[in-house]
């Protein structure tokens, strides 16, 4: 099948603009700032003079009176939004080297997700995410209370950057395995792409997945996709086929009811 990508357009004028309500990026750095730049992604305003002026406001706050919460807020919004700024990812770069010890594991993934995909120079986003992986896999961290979208950013951050970090990996399959019920056909592809990538074949994780996946909802693409990613991990999955299967016949009817 042939790849089909998105194309995110940012306005790039200095002009007048009707700015959405709750967006305005004025006063000292806090929680109102903060709120203007999630409400930003959420609109989604897709104004680049906007994004700018937000990356400057962060990476203006020094590392010791920004809290770790707040990075990763802001990194997720980015990320939403699909902004691309050196000035962020540089500002992460600096909190990391200077309090990545401050940031849960959660705050950590955020980071590492927006930098591996904003990341201009190849290198940086490897050292980046793997300095980040190094950290969430230390042992003391396990007691950390971690939600498994947590894990999914870094598995899909790590492959994203091609940082081939198989402790990584082995930390994070006993808690995407216990959580498969909750992801979505998106979710399953993203994960099982990431382990595909570095041939890392957990089978307990892709037990799991191949018994959830006829409650995801799969589109064709989705479907495929994790063909794709289980024939590349040498892994069989019956129901797979039978959902594909079961999408070509729905298809074909389609077709032939149409004519």
């Amino acid at each position: 099948a042939a790849a089909t990508r998105t194309v995110r357009l940012f306005l790039f004028d200095e002009g007048p603009r009707a700015i959405p309500h709750g967006v305005e990026l004025a006063g000292p750095w806090g929680e109102p700032l903060l709120r203007a730049i999630q409400r930003a992604a959420w609109h989604p305003w897709r104004d680049a003079h906007f994004w700018r002026r937000a990356a400057a406001r962060v990476a203006a706050v020094p590392p010791a009176e920004l809290a770790g919460r707040d990075l990763a807020q802001v990194c997720l919004a980015f990320r939403k939004i699909e902004y691309a700024s050196a000035e962020l990812v540089h500002c992460c770069e600096r909190f990391v080297g200077e309090r990545q010890r401050n940031l849960n594991i959660f705050e950590l993934a955020a980071v590492a997700s927006y930098c591996a995909a904003a990341s201009a120079d190849a290198r940086t986003a490897q050292a980046l995410v793997g300095q980040i992986a190094d950290e969430a896999c230390i042992e003391w961290r396990q007691r950390e209370v971690v939600p498994w979208s947590a894990w999914r950013m870094l598995v899909t951050s790590a492959a994203h950057a091609q940082v081939n970090h198989q402790l990584l990996f082995t930390t994070a399959s006993p808690h995407l395995a216990r959580s498969v019920r909750f992801m979505s056909g998106r979710d399953a592809v993203d994960i099982c792409g990431a382990y595909a990538a570095f041939r890392f074949k957990h089978n307990g994780l892709l037990t799991e997945m191949s018994r959830f996946l006829p409650s995801m909802g799969l589109n064709n693409r989705e479907v495929q996709a994790l063909q794709e990613a289980f024939e590349r991990l040498e892994f069989d999955a019956p129901l797979l086929v039978r959902i594909r299967e079961l999408h070509k016949f729905g298809s074909e009817g389609f077709d032939q009811g149409s004519s």
